[in-house]
């Protein structure tokens, strides 16, 4: 009989400890393990974004009038260059054939010359004793000019396949010479049609270039940009195209400077979209407003236009917010309530996708239950 009480006391303790156990482990809290948010003041932005590079104001790519080969480059990749100013010279890449037939039109118009001018001088005097008329005069003095014009042509291409542009230039006794010889040494001279800076050479000295007027449109010997102004050209997605308009001012980040900010200004808007991979988007143009020496041709850059910007404004993360039906809610806490929340309506501003703009329903300092 004792040990039967002596078991009775032991159930009814362990009992008692079990029943006590479940009770404190009951939270009081039914928010206690809740996640929570205060509703917050400060600044917000909504913003379409564009992916791009940046571009110089101008990118001209330098082409060669005639055929041949680099004979010399006088500037590298990333030298400042003026107008006007000597970047390569092109020589004709002439044959050994070539050569032969450019020595030999220059020996068959020397003769032909030397000809007309004997032929020439002799009229002079028969024109003098009136044996001739000055009509017969005319037309021997036309075909001497003709025959001693194809003389310092041809002259002047052999030099100029022998020697280039440091051609030995033409006495003052060979004035047509050296107008052939002027024409054909600036056509071998690239120079710089902007000032700017060098981007890239495209070829390396002995390259054989095609002229400009080939089927091809020539070869791209070097490109010179003018960086006086720097653009942004990114692509914005369709969804966004209704929020932004010209003018519209921008921030500019650029990989290589992480923690910069560049500002711009909205300036073009593509009238026609592209479409790729079933995405539609549409080229925007942005004028970069501020001292650019940081930035270079071709660096990737993301652009955020800023449609809306409210300061002072009241703030709540996107994830607290319930959207139903075209309205949206929160969870504020509420002891009264057997879930100890309780959920009431907001009005919503504008939201960068993080937050979200607190117009009416809560106050600063506000908890607010995530759902």
């Amino acid at each position: 009989m004792k040990k039967f009480l002596i078991l009775i006391v032991v159930v009814a303790i362990i009992g008692g400890v079990i029943y006590y156990l479940k009770i404190s482990s009951k939270p009081d809290d039914p928010l206690a393990n809740a996640r929570t948010e205060k509703v917050t003041r400060g600044e917000i932005t909504l913003a379409a974004v564009a992916t791009g590079k940046i571009y110089p104001l101008a990118e001209i790519e330098v082409k060669s009038k005639i055929g041949g080969v680099i004979n010399e480059f006088f500037v590298e990749e990333g030298d400042v260059v003026e107008v006007g100013q000597k970047l390569a010279e092109v020589i004709p890449g002439a044959t050994p054939l070539e050569m032969v037939r450019a020595r030999e039109d220059l020996r068959s118009a020397e003769l032909e010359k030397e000809k007309a001018e004997n032929n020439y001088l002799r009229n002079q005097q028969l024109l003098k004793q009136g044996l001739i008329s000055t009509k017969d005069f005319d037309d021997v003095k036309t075909a001497y000019y003709l025959t001693e014009a194809r003389y310092y042509a041809a002259k002047a291409e052999l030099q100029v396949l022998e020697y280039g542009s440091k051609a030995s230039p033409a006495s003052k006794n060979e004035p047509e010479q050296g107008t052939e010889m002027q024409e054909a040494m600036k056509s071998m001279l690239l120079r710089s049609p902007i000032e700017g800076i060098v981007l890239s050479r495209d070829t390396d000295e002995g390259t054989t270039v095609v002229p400009l007027a080939s089927a091809s449109g020539g070869t791209v010997i070097m490109t010179i940009a003018d960086v006086s102004e720097m653009y942004l050209k990114g692509d914005v997605d369709e969804s966004d195209m209704g929020l932004i308009k010209e003018g519209m001012p921008v921030s500019i980040k650029v990989e290589s400077y992480p923690e910069e900010r560049f500002n711009g200004e909205l300036i073009k808007i593509a009238p026609l979209g592209r479409e790729k991979e079933n995405i539609v988007n549409f080229e925007v143009k942005v004028k970069i407003l501020e001292e650019t020496d940081k930035l270079r041709a071709g660096m990737s850059a993301d652009a955020e236009i800023i449609v809306e910007k409210h300061t002072d404004t009241l703030l709540l993360l996107e994830s607290a917010i319930i959207r139903e039906e075209g309205k949206a809610f929160v969870y504020i806490p509420d002891p009264t309530s057997e879930e100890g929340k309780k959920k009431v309506e907001v009005e919503l501003g504008i939201s960068d996708g993080i937050h979200s703009e607190i117009l009416k329903g809560l106050k600063e300092g506000d908890t607010v239950v995530i759902p």
